[in-house]
């Protein structure tokens, strides 16, 4: 099959844009002709991102390379130096629509994750007759987070939509998306298993005793790194020698407020970004996984510590509930630091529910989540967007 993807970022870390990266590569895995058109990274992405584009073919507004079997359509923005900033926000689309169309058209199905890009790639796909897949990954209630009117009237076009969970499945039936075009993939851990734990803790100065909770994703308010903060007092008053690890670079909102200014002790470790090794290696040298997130359609932070056995806290919202079984693989709290650090003391408090709850998620992870199963979903949605979108037009030319 011949797809492309379209997504700004697109990378093997982050979370959308390694959603994207892992639908890529592991179609192209199986044989498939996969094409990603995404931005053109600023030096800072292209080094966080390490994507080889040695050899690529440059033009002026934008370079073709190969990457793991994928080929990749690195443009420049509308705007300049000033669309580079715009673009970056998502809230506008500088696509340059006549390279995405020339790079859709010898394309059989078109997938956009994330609704970046997604006005320019339904009319690419309208003009080119091409079947739409969409991965919008909504956060309901969040700004610019998906739920508008005008947004769901964009889901409505696609051919089929694929979703993180049997939640955002529902949410999407409850907007009047046609049931059959919804199928529920999920996705696979971006994270290996590591055993480098105690060179994690020597290099950031960790006692190889003391407990150790560990946040990674991007820092932005809504996902509780500042609850988490918070959570800190409380937690050393029972257990004063555990390390908070923060890792992930900052959000919107952080880049115009030193969060961090106020928590000045060296038992609180900010890391800006992490390679994958890096990644995977704290989180064998942590206790517990916390980020109580209160928007999240999948939470693939979570998956990530279950693979390295490791208990988990997130926020207690109904797409989480789906994904932590609480009291079994984790404790689900509400986004108040007083219930995140009761949650940590519980756990730490017990090395037995620690080890059993980061088993249970491991095994969940391995039965729900492995990876050739998503792909096996994602698949079946494309084969029902084609099969789909040959009875519209069909019906179409009977009209």
């Amino acid at each position: 099959m011949r797809i492309l993807f379209v997504k700004r970022g697109y990378a093997p870390i982050g979370g959308s844009e390694s959603l994207c990266f892992h639908f890529a590569t592991r179609l192209a895995e199986r044989g498939h002709d996969v094409r990603v058109v995404c931005a053109w990274p600023s030096e800072r992405e292209h080094a966080k991102w390490q994507l080889d584009h040695a050899g690529a073919r440059a033009f002026d507004d934008h370079r073709v390379f190969m990457h793991r079997g994928v080929e990749v359509v690195q443009v420049k923005p509308k705007g300049g130096f000033l669309g580079l900033a715009a673009d970056a926000t998502t809230l506008v689309d500088l696509m340059r629509y006549e390279i995405l169309r020339r790079y859709a058209a010898d394309r059989e199905i078109v997938h956009n994750v994330g609704r970046e890009y997604l006005d320019s790639t339904l009319e690419v796909a309208d003009e080119l007759d091409l079947p739409v897949v969409l991965t919008p990954l909504p956060h309901p209630g969040q700004f610019h987070g998906g739920d508008a009117t005008s947004d769901v009237a964009r889901y409505r076009r696609a051919s089929a939509i694929t979703t993180m969970t049997e939640w955002e499945r529902g949410w999407f039936l409850d907007h009047a998306v046609e049931r059959s075009r919804v199928i529920a993939t999920g996705m696979g851990p971006n994270v290996s298993r590591s055993r480098d734990g105690v060179a994690f803790r020597r290099a950031h100065h960790i006692p190889a005793d003391a407990p150790l909770v560990l946040y990674i994703g991007r820092k932005e308010r809504y996902k509780g790194y500042i609850q988490l903060l918070d959570a800190a007092e409380p937690v050393w008053r029972h257990h004063r020698d555990t390390r908070f690890v923060f890792i992930g670079i900052d959000g919107f909102y952080s880049t115009f407020f030193d969060d961090f200014a106020r928590y000045r002790d060296e038992r609180i470790i900010d890391i800006e970004c992490a390679a994958h090794d890096l990644k995977a290696a704290a989180l064998d040298a942590c206790d517990v996984f916390a980020m109580p997130s209160r928007h999240e359609t999948f939470g693939l932070g979570y998956l990530e510590a279950w693979v390295h056995e490791r208990p988990v806290i997130g926020g207690d919202i109904a797409p989480l509930r789906e994904v932590i079984d609480h009291g079994v693989d984790g404790l689900l709290v509400r986004q108040r630091a007083d219930e995140v650090a009761r949650a940590i003391v519980r756990l730490l408090d017990d090395d037995r529910l620690r080890t059993s709850m980061g088993r249970a998620g491991l095994a969940k992870v391995c039965e729900r989540w492995d990876w050739d199963h998503v792909i096996d979903r994602v698949e079946g949605a494309y084969q029902r967007a084609l099969a789909g979108f040959e009875v519209d037009e069909a019906a179409e030319a009977l009209a």
